[in-house]
Parts: structure tokens; sequence; C-alpha cells
């Protein structure tokens, strides 16, 4: 079972330029356009960014090394950090979102929902931390705080 995800985590997620073994019939695709949100305020906008060519690569490297969960992230509904969010556009396929939240990593397309584990929530921390220049420190600080402090 996990070797069949970890083959269609690699069907489903390419980047361009980096030419990864898909199944028959089975086109790669774009993650180029990858736009990261941390999920931390209330009342106010998110904040946003978009992922480097390089970044993008590491972060479905990240989602490939990933086992599957044994169940899907409960919903969070305090207020605070809640999870980091980030989404792109497969061509002719739609939308993908991929959310890291307490210890689950969940991929949803197409109406699929995928969850893998996030042991030690590194993935977690990883992805909030692409921010690093797009956050003020003091929030970057309370979030990687937050994702240090609660491990899974």
């Amino acid at each position: 079972m996990k070797t069949h995800w970890r083959i269609s985590l690699a069907i489903l997620f390419l980047t361009s330029g980096i030419n990864v073994m898909a199944a028959p019939n089975e086109k790669p695709v774009s993650a180029s356009n990858a736009v990261v949100t941390l999920d931390v305020f209330s009342g106010r906008p998110n904040p946003t960014w978009s992922l480097s060519e390089p970044a993008t690569a590491e972060l479905l490297r990240r989602i490939q090394a990933l086992d599957a969960a044994k169940s899907d992230a409960p919903e969070f509904q305090n207020l605070g950090y809640r999870a980091v969010r980030v989404e792109f556009q497969e061509p002719n396929k739609g939308e993908v979102t991929v959310t890291a939240s307490r210890g689950i990593v969940t991929l949803d397309r197409a109406g699929q929902r995928l969850s893998l584990a996030d042991a030690g929530r590194t993935f977690e921390l990883w992805l909030a931390n692409t921010g690093a220049s797009h956050v003020t420190p003091d929030v970057l600080r309370y979030v990687t705080g937050e994702i240090a402090s609660k491990p899974q």
C-alpha cells in the first residue's frame, strides 16, 4: 500500500523541469505557481507568498517522503495559528491544496483527499519557514513556536 501511494504521489505532483516516472498515459504536472498561506489571523488577511521553483521541487520531494496517516487531522476552531496551506493549479486537472496541521498533511485534488503523517511536524515547520522573508519575525517566531511546542 505504501508503494502505491508513493507512485500515485509521483504521478500527481511533478514540477516543471523535473522528470519523475509516471504511469503510461499520465502527463507530468506543473506546480510552479504554488502559493502558501499561513492560517494564523482572525479578522485580517493571512500572510501569503509564492514558492520559488527550487522550493516547489523541495515541497514535492518532502510530500513524496511522507507515509499514509491512520486518520485525518481534526478540525481546529480556536484563535491563533491553525495551519499552513499551499495551493497550485494542475494544467487540465484543477486546483491542488496541501494543508499541514497538527501532524497531518492533507492533499485535496479533484474531490479526493489523502492524509499523510507528518512525524514531528517537520514538513509543517519547513513549509512555515519558507515564509521567513514574507512575514514579520514576531509572527514567524509565534507560528514556529506553536508547531515546535506541540509535536504530534
